[in-house]
């Protein structure tokens, strides 16, 4: 780069500053949009037309899958 490079390239970007950044906003954008995905993922995930499998968690649904010798060790 000849000293007329550098000449015109300083008129040039005479007019430009730069802003100082503020990462303490970018980090809370960034946070809120991906909460916000996560709130639509949730919203649009409840109201599927599929209903997702149902999980059942009782002791009775134990006590009907497992024979009664080992449910008799397990609970001793």
């Amino acid at each position: 780069m000849t000293r007329r490079d550098q000449e015109l390239l300083e008129k040039q970007l005479h007019g430009l500053t730069m802003a100082p950044r503020n990462d303490g906003v970018l980090m809370l954008a960034v946070l809120a949009i991906f909460l916000v995905g996560i709130a639509l993922g949730g919203f649009l995930y409840a109201f599927t037309s599929e209903p997702g499998p149902i999980q059942i968690a009782s002791n009775d649904a134990l006590a009907t899958a497992m024979p009664q010798t080992v449910l008799h060790i397990r609970l001793q």
